[in-house]
């Protein structure tokens, strides 16, 4: 993969940009979520050292370490303070002028390490009691946030499988996508949340919808191409993203967006996610744009 990659060991980058946002992001994602967020100034890009040409049209992020950062804090389990600062990377795509984002929730492998098979034990037990709380808890976090996400004319949508999700909140994400998507060329934001998403998942069906038209003689081998791929997978119709942002420490994709992110800039954080803060996404937005971009050439 010819990606390039970036980790950042300390608090790097711009100085005043990180003491402005000393406090975490799980702190301030509450007050930048409810409030109507105005788009940067050219001044602001400027002192930020940015340029507006280069910001990424669709960032791709995941905000790793939820669990670790509540054991550091002696707190129980709880995805609110994730869902806060996922919200906060939104906020931030918003202000910033990123067009599109996707954000990692929940992962299909992990709910598949969370089902029972038959045989119920202790672990089993606490991973199903984890998956009923996260689903619980964004069921929750989707109905209050709806008019905000009207309001600042963010279009929400689900990437995964659906169908394995408790039945109140399919209800819930039908009508969030619904009620975010009845001005689709007024929105600012096109994020989506990859819930139950696994890349490899995503790649197989599309190969099989892709055998079952060839068998059926609507396509023939030859007609396939990356384009034609692209359109098969649950992320068509957003740009490719150019940007990976990944908190936690982990130096992977975790099956994550793996066709999509293919030719994207990588760039890691050892913060946990609750800690994740504008100086963060700014340092991240830097980096990108100091690239040499080849695209595999």
């Amino acid at each position: 993969m010819s990606s390039s990659i970036s980790t950042l060991s300390t608090g790097v980058g711009n100085e005043d940009s990180h003491s402005s946002t000393s406090s975490t992001g799980c702190e301030r994602a509450s007050s930048l979520s409810t409030s109507m967020l105005r788009k940067s100034t050219d001044e602001e890009f400027s002192k930020e050292g940015l340029r507006k040409d280069l910001i990424p049209k669709h960032i791709a992020i995941i905000l790793d370490g939820n669990r670790r950062w509540l054991k550091e804090q002696g707190k129980p389990l709880d995805y609110m303070p994730f869902f806060h600062i996922n919200h906060l990377f939104a906020d931030l795509c918003l202000k910033w002028g990123v067009s599109a984002a996707t954000t990692f929730i929940y992962s299909y492998d992990n709910l598949q390490r969370g089902k029972s098979s038959g045989n119920l034990n202790s672990i089993s037990i606490l991973l199903q009691e984890a998956n009923d709380l996260i689903f619980g808890q964004l069921e929750r976090i989707l109905e209050d946030n709806l008019e905000n996400y009207i309001r600042k004319k963010i279009r929400v949508s689900l990437i995964g499988e659906r169908k394995e999700l408790p039945k109140s909140l399919q209800n819930v994400v039908k009508h969030v996508e619904e009620a975010t998507s009845r001005e689709p060329n007024a929105q600012l934001l096109d994020w989506r949340l990859a819930v139950c998403y696994a890349g490899t998942r995503d790649i197989l069906q599309a190969t099989r919808r892709f055998c079952e038209k060839a068998k059926a003689g609507l396509i023939e081998p030859n007609d396939i191409d990356a384009a034609s791929f692209d359109l098969e997978l649950s992320t068509a119709g957003t740009p490719t993203p150019e940007l990976l942002i990944r908190t936690g420490g982990e130096l992977r994709l975790s099956n994550y967006l793996i066709w999509p992110l293919a030719l994207a800039e990588y760039y890691f954080l050892p913060i946990q996610a609750p800690e994740f803060t504008e100086a963060h996404f700014l340092d991240a937005l830097r980096s990108f744009q100091q690239r040499d971009r080849n695209f595999g050439r």
